[in-house]
């Protein structure tokens, strides 16, 4: 029951901590309870497997005949329970977060992002477009290439690829998902605090690969909004799905 609570309490103080960005926090909060169960469960096998190796060692004359154990319910119900519980709760509780990972919340905004070598096409709800290419010369690009994002709001990107596979990696949200030629894959994301973030390729793609790249530019949704023309981001008239599948 102690290391019950110990493990709660570090997993609501996760939520309870401003994050960067989602849905990078249920990521991080399921590896750190798998690896809090993986430390609990070791010293509990390792310290008394120590223990009864060093005091039932083998010394010549003592104990040189083995003893017959018939067997214990008790103890091979304990070990059996105790594991089956623990399995259900890190299948339930990594799956509640895996649905969260997957799910955009109610209101995000929706863009189109269509990969090409070496580079991404951002399209907005109102039709508006930005275009990040490739640098050669180093990671940076000029504020036109820039693709601006509303600070804490989530965005539901739908993805897809002109030419060969790419991976449209979120870095401070710790997300990615392949963009396919002829088909819609789709992410989300929401980044908390206004700054400049990158977006990388994560799937091999050819020669400028290393360098395919973008920038998000995160600012206040009014700040966001002015940009974007006057429109309102979480009002669309028509879905972005639908669009991608047209073209």
């Amino acid at each position: 029951m102690k290391y019950l609570l110990t493990l709660l309490a570090l997993t609501g103080s996760v939520f309870a901590e401003e994050v960067l960005a989602y849905p990078r926090v249920y990521w991080e909060n399921s590896v750190k309870v798998w690896f809090w169960v993986a430390v609990i469960i070791y010293l509990i096998v390792a310290i008394p497997s120590i223990y009864f190796a060093i005091k039932y060692r083998y010394k010549k004359g003592e104990r040189e005949e083995g003893e017959h154990i018939e067997g214990n319910t008790a103890l091979e119900v304990v070990w059996t329970v105790i594991p089956t519980i623990i399995v259900l709760f890190l299948g339930t509780y990594s799956f509640a977060n895996f649905v969260k990972q997957r799910n955009a919340p109610e209101g995000a905004l929706e863009l189109k992002v269509v990969a090409f070598m070496w580079g991404w096409e951002f399209e907005y709800p109102n039709g508006k477009k930005v275009y990040a290419f490739f640098n050669p010369e180093g990671f940076t690009a000029p504020e036109e290439q820039k693709a601006y994002i509303p600070a804490g709001k989530p965005v539901k990107v739908y993805l897809t690829s002109r030419d060969v596979i790419h991976s449209f990696f979120v870095h401070p949200a710790k997300i990615t998902e392949d963009a396919v030629p002829g088909r819609i894959t789709k992410l989300w994301f929401q980044i908390n605090k206004p700054g400049e973030y990158f977006v990388f390729c994560r799937e091999y793609c050819g020669t400028w690969h290393a360098r395919m790249f973008a920038i998000l530019k995160v600012v206040p949704e009014e700040e966001f909004n002015k940009w974007l023309g006057g429109a309102e981001p979480a009002q669309q008239t028509s879905s972005i799905e639908a669009n991608i599948t047209t073209q």
